[in-house]
């Protein structure tokens, strides 16, 4: 556990950061995947690949915060806030990563794996206990799968104008 704070905890917050949440929800994120980490070492449950279960869980932790905000967004009756990049580019990023969380769990995980955290597919396959070849496989089917989707006239996706 210690070896993989010091050595991967740097890239565990890079990890968690780039799949989009702030310094500090990044930080609470790497910390409680490693408490977590360190609990299952404790109660002699120590994973297999430490630094893989650590990025999966980080990974699942930061999917969570993304729905809670998602929720929070819905019952409020708000958009998430603009960035920096502009209105235009904002409500694009957010039509193809809308359509991507209506992707089967598998193809979101690889996608937000591959272009949020920038993983080559190795890792990737650590982090989800499969293979190179199976993650290349389901990111060639979930890209297939986008850009049929995003080909399609809006009200045909469900998204009025």
């Amino acid at each position: 556990m210690e070896d993989v704070h010091a050595l991967h905890g740097q890239h565990v917050w890079g990890f968690v950061r780039r799949l989009g949440l702030s310094d500090d929800e990044a930080a609470d994120i790497t910390q409680e995947a490693l408490l977590r980490l360190w609990r299952a070492c404790r109660d002699g449950d120590a994973p297999e690949r430490p630094l893989a279960w650590t990025f999966r869980t980080s990974f699942r932790l930061a999917m969570d915060r993304h729905r809670l905000r998602r929720r929070w967004a819905a019952l409020l009756g708000r958009e998430p806030t603009a960035d920096r990049e502009g209105v235009a580019h904002r409500d694009e990023l957010l039509a193809v990563w809308s359509e991507v969380d209506r992707l089967p769990e598998r193809q979101r995980q690889v996608l937000y794996l591959r272009y949020r955290a920038d993983l080559p597919f190795e890792e990737i396959g650590n982090v989800l206990g499969v293979t190179e070849s199976r993650v290349c496989q389901i990111h060639t089917k979930a890209i297939f799968q986008l850009r049929s989707r995003l080909s399609e006239p809006l009200p045909e996706r469900g998204i009025v104008t």
